[in-house]
């Protein structure tokens, strides 16, 4: 890997994105954890998020979920939105996300990620695009050039998306085609 480059604004940021990664639990869900006698057992999802991924999708960006847990139900969800890759159970996300990026053939410059906490913070030091919820601890927020201002799991994922597609070059929002 390379050294931490300098983070451009986040508007070029989004601009040349061509893969964005998250975190799960406490971006695309609001970080509760559910537990049964048999163990996890519900997690929450926003379909106003899961809308925004297939957009974001939509127009050439590839999405990853690369999380510290494993969920069968985390699965699940992936699966149905067509998520390109689900890393579970990752103890070195800047490792998979490098990876990632690698088999993609693309730079740090082209690449972001939304985390929340202290296992997503080396990944934050090195995208061009980093976000984070404005309850993440302080060097998290320090490291990013995003924040949203919708709760997690209410729609902080969709803020996201929208921000990014307004910044690509040649979109066009749905809704002023109405």
């Amino acid at each position: 890997m390379t050294s931490t480059p300098i983070k451009p604004p986040a508007k070029q940021a989004a601009a040349d994105l061509q893969l964005m990664g998250f975190d799960v639990d406490g971006t695309l869900t609001d970080g509760g954890l559910y537990f049964g006698d048999e163990g996890e057992v519900m997690k929450r999802f926003s379909v106003f998020d899961g809308q925004g991924l297939r957009l974001l999708m939509d127009h050439g960006v590839k999405v990853v979920w690369i999380t510290a847990r494993s969920s069968g139900i985390v699965e699940k969800r992936a699966k149905d939105l067509g998520i390109h890759q689900l890393v579970q159970g990752c103890k070195t996300k800047l490792q998979a996300m490098d990876d990632i990026r690698n088999s993609l053939g693309l730079s740090w410059s082209q690449c972001g990620f939304f985390g929340d906490d202290w296992p997503d913070y080396p990944v934050l030091k090195h995208v061009a695009l980093a976000a984070t919820t404005p309850q993440s601890p302080e060097a998290m927020l320090a490291a990013s050039n995003w924040i949203n201002r919708r709760p997690a799991g209410h729609g902080a994922v969709r803020e996201l998306c929208d921000f990014i597609l307004a910044n690509k070059p040649g979109y066009t929002n749905p809704w002023e085609l109405m």
